[in-house]
């Protein structure tokens, strides 16, 4: 039943209208309903699941009818219902309830039923007096605490399940995430200390919330039930101009409280995870330094800067301390003392080395420094502490110097390069890094300091959170002041320079900072891009950020084309008949021979591919392996070519088609199959394999190591061999924890995705690259589709007959095309490709832009040749018009490209449009075909290309939206790491996830889920992950890591004579110097690869190379470091596992066996320092990676020392 109810406050809104209602259906034991109200309307309905329920709610609250004789229209009922004082009209409305509301409460019904989902905890409330906001610091032997900026207004402090929220009268509101809360200090005068690893959110509330606060006030409701009603809120940088100076480098806010209750508050906060101390800190607002934390901070850089012009100090030094000082690791002052006492200490001895190991010496003391806690040791954190720990921390660096060469140098592949990330509030240091070289990088390559990677991000390291009820002007105004002024590091002044296109995807942008070459020539800016091409004929500000951008993409190999006679051609396009469409647009050729050199400079298990995505001067693209080309030719076409260059030295490679990609369907792709006629039993059939293959993988050690393997789990150190060699032996590799928590996470990442992105792996499906067939044999609609099977990973390549072609995004149900797959003879020049899909040069129009626009310039294309689906029917492709670009009739400059750059972040709504495209197909009854689907599929193509068009999305253009969504989208449990290495699933799904109000309690409602009863909703209630979670891959087997080890050991010793006779005892020094230089690396990994400024990624992480979301799948920024963070541990594990077997060169000693041995030995003895273990958990893989040598070690010295071992 729907109940009509009027005459409601024009500025409560849907979240607000429920909470006013909640008192009555209480009463009346109403507990399924839906409460629905537009924004300043005074209208709303109520919808009840059961309609008893509406009657009994009209019985009591409905309007009564009143004698007509009285003239006045209102007065012709009388209200039974008032809310926040005005009285309120309710009736049964005239039409039916909305279909998708009753679907929302049958759902809710349910699920409450099943109780999965964790309702929230009570809040715990505190009347504010005043706060301040400053640093703890110790004076003496005292912990004092400094206030730089106070405030005397009143609010509220509310503690919630995930925040503390802090409500000012004067309309400003900041929120504590919880888990940025280090230590609360409490004192018996009603004083609280939090003290904080990030800076708060800070907000202020529009004038209509003050508006609105005061009319409910008048009208009689209470202030709590005031502070309900919405408004708009805008995203603050600080809370005024003093804050502004220091709100980067002072954490700690102090709140004076009223002192009604508060103990028995506190008594309750210490059952919540909070650490709380019970303490009265010493208030000293001149004791710590001379001056005030801001002017101290400007004093010590402009000592840095003076280092920095006279060579005191080496920059990556001097960035270091710019880091401690500006990351509030420690006062400025303290920052200030330790850099002339470092000055110092450089003076009195430069030995060799001693820049390199000196910066990797200060990285450590971002890990030795603590927040000062009370009964903290002060001594901790003077100068001469810091001093004693940094030359400790150099005396093992410089001992182990021969065991860290190869993780400190550049590779010929990589650079060195110190990150920056701006937020809302501050500028935070970073690295350096490695990162894979582009063009700009590889020109300088004694130069790399001088380059820092800028990421736009909020205090966490998250992308801002759109929402059309904040305001992030000011936010953007600061991003783009930064953009325009450039970052100030120890008196260079860093500035824009450029950003390639997936760099602009994730908000990251290149500066750079002025330098004299090794020519001795100045380089700026103006002198770095005009050596990249010529630009000033392209007057649109985003197609010349894209296309200087060319230069920034990574590409991590590298053809010197100036030590090889090659000719490079320009050849003209294959076009349709009428020229209108380019079949050939971003593919060129080269000869067998060029793709020989290019394999000899990639490297080896990168295999022989034939298809390469390159950069090339000013042009980009694939060339594909052409065999009938005569000796040395390389062949570029116009479509390549995006910008005039002479920079034609080298042929840089992006990616190439070294393997195939497994098919996996998306959310999009079953929607679009399921409008062509896909039969449902063929999803439900490919994903129950899966599950069937999920759940049987932790059930047979056999099993979990080719999963390992078919997964590229730690393929460096050869991690799945370990676990055959377990197999083979019958040891359990269920006793040690961390060898347990491998599999099971990389198990529960696939299942998670499995069920919540609906990533099902099609046996006969196959991803692959697309390239153009050079020689015309393919005829219209027809394709060749050629990949190795890896060994029988693999199905076979399909035979002649019908396949489906699509690409990703897929949003228009014409994205997926038939194709007929041919054979060509043998001996063709087709059957000398691999891994790819080759298309036709014939017919009207080219397949590759008939699925969602795509082209030949690296596109991956996802084939299905399923006997199942050969009956489906195909739609119409799309055929959107090509938007011309903004065009602004003058020459692009900086302030063009960075504008342009934040209006990109700011209009990034292309995750918003896929989502209500979903939702959308999943509402209508034409689902994909709808008229509004496809509106936002041709919106979706516009956000696409919004970052060469400079075109935003109108948001006003979107087909509206409801607040129901289908059961699919719903959020799941949480993923939690316990102890830094152990996995598990949380077993309730957080009720904030549904209805996330620690914004503030203002906050519109959340989305309501309603069960889907089309495909992707069957499919995702087939998956009881928490069952298959604690039945089939968690195991309860005892932990004993050592007892595992030492029968590994025993195993080993048996199968190898030699090793009982072998003395560990000699090489223990040794192993120890290997392992502090391995987990140095990986701590380094650790800080490096996480979105979070403070908080490391775990240990478990690093090795499977996967950043874990605690909420559900991972971000597309976490997927983009997780593929970095792949190379990251590849090029420390191979490192480490070369020294440990001795793989060194000619001069190298035979005793590999010996050394990884006692490496195992040590490891499986565990030892870290108390600090480290605290925030990085004790360090685990060491012993993995020790016992992968070993077991490679040891058949390399089975089948003699001439032959090459399989296992690596």
């Amino acid at each position: 039943m729907e109940v009509f109810v009027h005459n409601v406050p024009a500025d409560l809104n849907q979240h607000g209208f429920k909470r006013e209602l909640e008192p009555f259906m209480k009463l009346l034991h109403i507990r399924d309903f839906i409460c629905d109200k537009p924004r300043k309307k005074r209208f709303g309905w109520i919808t009840f699941l059961h309609s008893k329920d509406g009657e009994s709610f009209l019985e009591k609250h409905g309007e009564q009818g009143l004698p007509s004789s009285f003239p006045s229209r209102s007065s012709q009922a009388k209200s039974n219902l008032k809310l926040m004082g005005v009285d309120v009209f309710c009736k049964q409305s005239k039409y039916p309830p909305k279909p998708f509301a009753i679907r929302t409460l049958e759902h809710e019904a349910e699920e409450r039923v099943k109780d999965s989902r964790q309702r929230p905890e009570e809040s715990i409330v505190f009347d504010m007096r005043e706060y301040s906001c400053g640093r703890c610091d110790f004076v003496g032997d005292q912990l004092a605490y400094s206030p730089e900026v106070q405030w005397p207004k009143t609010g509220t402090l509310k503690f919630k399940k995930r925040s503390l929220m802090v409500d000012m009268i004067d309309k400003c509101q900041i929120r504590i995430p919880l888990a940025t809360i280090i230590s609360l200090v409490y004192s018996t005068d009603a004083i609280l200390t939090v003290t904080l690893s990030d800076v708060p959110f800070f907000f202020q509330l529009s004038s209509a919330k003050v508006d609105f606060l005061l009319a409910s006030l008048v009208l009689g409701s209470s202030p709590q039930a005031a502070v309900q009603a919405p408004p708009s809120r805008t995203r603050l940088c600080s809370l005024g101009e003093r804050h502004e100076n220091a709100v980067g480098q002072c954490l700690v806010y102090q709140f004076k409280v009223s002192a009604v209750d508060f103990i028995s508050k506190v008594e309750k906060l210490k059952e919540w995870e909070i650490t709380i101390y019970r303490h009265s800190l010493t208030t000293a607002s001149s004791l710590v330094a001379p001056q005030a934390v801001p002017a101290e901070l400007r004093n010590l850089q402009i000592e840095l800067a003076e280092y920095t012009r006279n060579g005191h100090l080496p920059f990556g030094v001097l960035f270091q301390l710019q880091a401690l000082a500006q990351n509030a690791y420690l006062h400025p002052a303290t920052v200030r003392e330790l850099a002339k006492r470092l000055r110092t200490m450089f003076a009195e001895d430069k030995t060799t080395e001693r820049d390199i190991t000196t910066v990797n010496a200060i990285r450590k003391l971002f890990v030795m420094i603590g927040w000062p806690y009370p009964g903290d040791n002060p001594s901790d954190y003077d100068v001469d502490s810091l001093v004693a720990a940094l030359a400790e921390s150099q005396r093992e660096i410089q001992n182990g110097l021969p065991y860290r060469q190869g993780l400190y140098k550049e590779t010929p592949n990589t650079a060195k390069i110190h990150r920056v990330n701006v937020t809302p509030t501050r500028i935070t240091l970073h690295g350096p890094e490695m990162e894979p070289l582009n063009r700009i990088l590889r020109k300088f390559p004694n130069h790399h300091e001088y380059f820092i990677r800028v990421q736009f991000c909020d205090e966490n390291g998250d992308d801002l959170l759109f929402s059309a009820q904040i305001s992030y002007a000011q936010i953007f105004e600061r991003f783009k002041t930064v953009l325009t002024s450039g970052i100030q590091i120890a008196g260079r002044t860093y500035n824009f320079l450029g950003f390639s296109h997936s760099s602009l995807r994730s908000h990251a942008v290149w500066f750079s900072s002025p330098f004299i070459d090794d020519n001795y020539n100045m380089q700026t800016y103006f002198s770095i891009i005009s050596a990249i091409g010529k630009f000033g004929d392209i007057t649109s500000p985003a197609r010349c950020a894209a296309r200087i951008g060319q230069a920034f993409t990574e590409t991590p190999f590298m053809l010197p084309l100036n030590k090889h006679e090659f000719q490079i051609s320009t050849i003209e396009d294959l076009t349709s008949p009428d020229g209108a469409r380019i079949f050939s647009d971003g593919v060129g050729a080269i000869s067998q021979d060029v793709a020989e050199r290019i394999w000899d400079h990639i490297p080896l298990k990168r295999g022989s591919p034939t298809c390469f995505q390159i950069r090339l001067g000013g042009a980009k693209g694939m060339l594909a392996t052409d065999v009938r080309q005569a000796f040395g030719h390389i062949l570029i076409r116009p479509s390549m070519i995006k910008f005039k260059s002479k920079d034609m030295q080298s042929l840089e490679i992006c990616n190439m088609a070294s393997k195939p990609y497994p098919m996996v369907l998306n959310r999009q792709v079953i929607k679009i199959l399921e409008d062509m006629g896909a039969p449902e039993g063929w999803f439900f059939r490919m994903q129950d394999e899966e599950l069937q293959r999920l759940r049987t993988i932790t059930a047979s050690t056999e099993r979990s190591a080719n999963f390992l393997r078919d997964k590229s789990i730690a393929e460096c150190i050869g991690l799945y061999r370990l676990y055959q060699y377990c197999y083979w032996t019958s040891l359990d590799y269920k006793k040690d924890g961390f060898l347990r928590s491998i599999v099971e996470a990389v198990v529960l990442r696939e299942l998670r995705l499995l069920k919540h992105k609906a990533r099902i792996p099609v046996r006969k499906g196959m991803t692959l690259y697309g390239v153009i067939d050079e020689t015309g044999y393919l005829k219209e609609d027809e394709v060749y589709v050629t990949f190795d099977t890896m060994g029988g990973r693999y199905a076979k390549p399909p035979g002649p007959g019908r396949i489906l072609v699509t690409r990703s995004p897929a949003l228009h149900d014409g994205d997926i095309q038939c194709a007929q797959n041919v054979l060509p003879p043998e001996g063709h020049a087709l059957r000398h490709h691999r891994n790819c899909i080759v298309f036709s040069q014939k017919g009207s129009r080219d397949l590759p832009s008939q699925l969602s626009g795509g082209d030949l310039d690296g596109d991956l294309y996802h084939i299905i040749w399923d006997p199942d689906l050969t009956s489906v029917d195909t739609f119409a492709p799309a055929d959107y018009p090509h938007p011309k670009a903004v065009d602004i009739g003058r020459v692009v400059g900086v302030a063009d490209m960075a504008g342009f750059f934040v209006e990109f972040m700011r209009s990034d709504i292309l995750g918003m449009i896929a989502v209500r495209h979903m939702v959308l197909a999943d509402q209508s009854k034409q689902g994909t075909r709808d008229p509004e689907c496809r509106v936002l599929a041709e919106l979706h193509s516009t956000a696409v290309d919004f970052s060469k068009t400079g075109i935003p999305v109108n948001i006003k253009d979107m087909p509206r939206g409801n607040r129901y969504r289908p059961d699919f989208l719903a959020p799941g449990p949480q993923t939690r790491l316990y102890s830094k290495s152990k996995i598990g699933l949380e077993q309730h799904v957080s009720h904030a996830n549904y209805d996330d109000n620690d914004y503030s309690d203002d906050k519109e409602e959340a989305y309501r889920y309603y069960k889907s009863e089309k495909i992707l909703g069957k499919l995702y209630r087939a998956i009881d992950e928490q069952n298959i979670w604690l039945k089939h891959v968690r195991s309860d087997t005892d932990r004993n890591d050592k007892a595992f080890w030492n029968e590994f050991i025993e195993d080993c010793t048996q199968r190898y004579k030699p090793l009982a006779l072998m003395s560990r005892e000699k090489y223990v020094e040794e192993a120890r110097r290997i392992r502090a230089a391995y987990n140095d690396a990986l701590i380094s990994a650790m800080d490096s690869y996480s979105d979070h400024p403070t908080k490391p990624i775990s240990e478990l992480e690093v090795v499977i190379s996967s950043i874990i979301n605690r909420k559900g799948v991972p971000t597309r920024r976490q997927r983009d470091r997780s593929d970095k963070l792949r190379d990251e541990f590849d090029r420390i594990a191979t490192w480490i596992t070369g020294i440990m077997r001795r793989q060194g060169g000619a001069d190298s000693k035979p005793d590999g066996l010996e050394l990884t041995l006692s490496c195992l030995y040590l490891g499986i003895q565990g030892s870290d320092s108390d600090r480290r273990r605290e925030i990085y958990g004790e360090l685990k893989s060491f012993t993995v990676v020790a016992a992968c040598a070993l077991l490679a070690e040891m058949e390399y010295c089975e089948k003699g020392r001439s032959s090459k071992c399989s296992l690596m």
